[in-house]
């Protein structure tokens, strides 16, 4: 992950974060999301003011299409950030193209940002943006191993920082002795498994999350420790732990292991805001690039995917315990994005999750040996995890692989269309497009057919509306025979009618509606349009009444 500041300074990578996708896109950015903003400025064509590399220069009142913007795109250099009001779709290409001609970066802000908050927003930001110096100690803020090193030289001892989850996150490097406990955790990232259920067994890690101050652990094969909870509030960031090596731990020890904690818990807290901004920046990436507003290059650079093929998951709530409801309620959304997000990010990818119109979107990295359906496996587990956890059953469907951030709309038009093809069984519930491809070109043909009503005429219609208003029973007849693979037996069977009834309504289609399943192009053209009036029947209530047709 990109550091938030560098050398007490703001990035734009960060303020992206902060001001959110919402507002937000960069069409164009050449120097990449590492560029440095030291001031912020009020573009003003009646005063020349010097713009300098690392401004950010607000144009107020400037439309794109206006020649003092073009005169202002061309007067900077490309460490200048330049952000101007978006109205529509075709200022958003003029803005992108005047970014890539003269190589400036340039950012397209929503109408329903105003100015004030966005000056505002970001003068606050490089001011704050000073909080990452060194502490008075000299430990550069946000530097766990330095904060342990510095730990270490107090205690006279190995120190080590633990996360959460037991997991080691940093480690002093003094060249101070260590024992086998301290060895395998470094080796493992976590403590060995028999020291840890010892510490459960003689109530001592119970005892270590309820205390208020450092507990000292005596094992029966290492050091003497003193161990402390770093706490956020109620919450429980992580472990500090030192081991006895150059002198006794003491009461001294104690207070200053104590002391290094609250430094800690300031750190982590800083690191998990810094994560948060990081995701909340990668997704709002993500959603601009679903919706076609993104720069494909700095999408591809933030996300990790330059020059890596990688897959697109949707995911779209099916049931949800309780009451229907017409839309995904958003706070279930939201728990269904992080679980999401947390199992993409458990699986050692740097992928992205977004949610967009009611569904969960993610990009999943592909490495070359890992298996080819790893990522339907992973939808597969995080579905039965909702299911498990959440009580929502979700559907989920895999794109083919993609390498480049410029098929990511047309991958998510792929994935939709599967997500909107009937649940047949169980068993489909998780789909691949490779797996998919007859169904994902079937709903792309009832794309089509649909939004060309036209392409409905013929003789299916005058069959539905024959059914609709006569009672006959020729569309599902048809359907049965088409699905049978033109197997009359095994057609009348599934309708639970006599082989000669089936054979003397297809005769009948033939011969009033003129549709020949015996001629290869009107069976083809039969079968598609069966296929949409099946799948939407209030397509049936549009059609004329025609003079009935009776069996």
């Amino acid at each position: 992950m990109n550091s938030p500041a560098r050398g007490g300074s703001l990035t734009l990578d960060t303020f992206l974060g902060l001001v959110g996708g919402d507002f937000v896109d960069v069409l164009h950015a050449p120097s990449g999301l590492d560029l440095t903003i030291v001031a912020v400025l009020i573009h003003d064509t009646g005063t020349a003011v010097q713009i300098n590399p690392g401004d950010l220069v607000l144009g107020v009142g400037l439309r794109v299409t206006d020649p003092d913007a073009k005169r202002l795109v061309t007067a900077v250099g490309p460490g200048t950030i330049l952000a101007f009001k978006i109205h529509d779709d075709a200022e958003r290409a003029w803005l992108r193209t005047l970014g890539e001609e003269h190589g400036v970066t340039v950012l397209a802000i929503s109408p329903d940002m105003s100015w004030d908050q966005l000056h505002a927003l970001a003068r606050t930001s490089i001011s704050s943006a000073s909080a990452t110096a060194p502490d008075e100690r000299g430990v550069p803020f946000g530097d766990l191993f330095a904060l342990a090193n510095s730990a270490a030289a107090m205690l006279e001892g190995p120190v080590i920082i633990d996360d959460e989850r037991m997991e080691v996150i940093a480690f002093s490097s003094l060249g101070d002795p260590i024992d086998a406990i301290r060895e395998q955790s470094i080796l493992q990232r976590r403590p060995p498994r028999e020291f840890m259920d010892w510490c459960e067994s003689t109530g001592i890690l119970p005892r270590v999350r309820q205390s208020l101050s450092p507990v000292r652990v005596v094992p029966p094969d290492g050091a003497t420790r003193l161990v402390t909870a770093i706490r956020g509030g109620s919450d429980i960031l992580g472990y500090l732990w030192v081991a006895e090596s150059k002198r006794e731990l003491d009461q001294q020890s104690s207070n200053l292991l104590a002391e290094t904690a609250r430094v800690a818990a300031l750190q982590l807290l800083r690191s998990r805001i810094s994560e948060d901004l990081d995701r909340r920046l990668r997704s709002d990436l993500l959603r601009s690039a679903l919706t076609g507003r993104a720069n494909a290059k700095t999408v591809e650079a933030r996300l990790g995917l330059t020059g890596v093929a990688f897959r697109l998951v949707a995911f779209v709530p099916d049931r949800v315990d309780g009451p229907p409801a017409g839309e995904p309620d958003p706070l279930r959304l939201r728990q269904l994005e992080d679980l999401v997000a947390l199992r993409v990010e458990a699986s050692r990818r740097r992928g992205a999750v977004t949610s967009c119109e009611g569904r969960i979107y993610a990009t999943f990295p592909v490495v070359e040996d890992r298996p080819p359906g790893e990522a339907t496996a992973l939808a597969r587990e995080i579905a039965g995890q909702a299911t498990r956890q959440l009580r929502v059953e979700l559907r989920a469907a895999v794109s083919g692989e993609i390498t480049s951030a410029d098929r990511l709309v047309e991958a998510r038009r792929d994935v939709d269309r599967l997500l909107t093809l009937p649940l047949l069984d169980e068993s489909r519930r998780v789909v691949a497009f490779e797996d998919s491809i007859a169904d994902a070109v079937l709903s792309e043909l009832t794309e089509i057919v649909l939004d060309r009503p036209r392409l409905l005429q013929g003789g299916v219609a005058g069959m539905v509306v024959s059914d609709r208003d006569c009672g006959t029973e020729y569309l599902p007849s048809l359907r049965a025979f088409f699905e049978a693979g033109g197997d009359l037996t095994a057609a009348a069977r599934t309708l639970y009618v006599h082989r000669n009834t089936l054979k003397y309504r297809l005769t009948r289609i033939r011969d009033v509606f003129g549709v020949d399943v015996e001629i290869p192009t009107q069976r083809l053209v039969a079968e598609l349009q069966v296929a949409v009036f099946t799948g939407h029947p209030e397509l049936h209530r549009r059609l004329d009444a025609t003079a009935p047709e009776q069996e």
